[in-house]
């Protein structure tokens, strides 16, 4: 399935820049952590399905990021999930992400 080889690379993106957050933290790089998602049960071409994606991006990307420095961890967080909803590719999903960052741009503005 064509989704879920994008998911796969956009997993080992957030592992990849985890690892690069852990390695600036000063950790090896043979500690990085890895987490698995699946979503063959979500129907992302609703809008439902690419809101429970999202969540499940986000909450890998907070786990990959965990073991990095508090000043890194929150870049890390975000680049790990803009490069797999970009990976992912799907309309929805980038939707969703951008709505999203936008909600908590806003609040930070305040």
């Amino acid at each position: 399935m064509k989704t879920a080889n994008r998911f796969a690379l956009a997993l080992s993106t957030l592992t990849l820049l985890a690892g690069s957050a852990t390695a600036l933290a000063g950790n090896r790089l043979g500690e990085i952590p890895t987490k698995k998602v699946s979503f063959r049960d979500l129907d992302i071409s609703t809008a439902e399905g690419a809101e429970a994606l999202y969540g499940r991006i986000e909450s890998a990307a907070r786990e990959v990021c965990r073991g990095t420095e508090l000043a890194l961890m929150r870049t890390c967080r975000e680049q790990a999930v803009d490069e797999a909803v970009r990976i992912v590719g799907n309309p929805l999903l980038s939707s969703v992400h951008r709505s999203t960052v936008e909600r908590v741009e806003g609040l930070v503005q305040r």
